[in-house]
């Protein structure tokens, strides 16, 4: 390997380990998209619970997920899924009063648009501080 061949591998070996010193700092620091992937991890992981114990009060499946989209506004100290339990209780108090398969789908959204009931896809967009159950009751019963 000739020396003007070396130079170059060696000038392209420490670009590639500047690249990747560069890109672990960023990561580094990155800590608050971190934080919130664990937060939206965390988030995702309390409504499947509350669906799943949905699901059991109903005797259906009940399929939850949340509306990212519609979460760019929600204040970082709130729950969204808590805030959205409020509407899968009102679906678990019909269940118990015989209406199931009412819902077989629901959305949590963060956009303060209320309940809404489209077929038997349930849609809540909270807002901090709302009740979900008084609310998604009056619709499910409603319908």
């Amino acid at each position: 390997m000739s020396r003007s061949s070396t130079a170059v591998l060696l000038a392209a070996g420490a670009i590639f380990a500047f690249g990747l010193g560069a890109l672990a700092t960023s990561a580094i620091g990155a800590d608050p998209s971190l934080k919130s992937l664990r937060a939206r991890d965390a988030e995702i992981d309390a409504l499947s619970r509350q669906a799943a114990y949905t699901s059991e009060v109903c005797g259906t499946r009940v399929s939850a997920s949340i509306d990212r989209g519609s979460t760019k506004n929600w204040p970082a100290t709130e729950s969204l899924a808590e805030a959205c339990d409020g509407a899968l209780s009102a679906v678990e108090s019909q269940c118990r009063a015989g209406r199931r398969g009412l819902v077989t789908r629901f959305v949590c959204a963060g956009d303060g648009a209320g309940a809404s009931l489209s077929g038997t896809n349930l849609r809540y967009g909270a807002s901090p501080g709302g009740d979900a159950y008084a609310e998604t009751l009056s619709v499910l019963q409603s319908h």
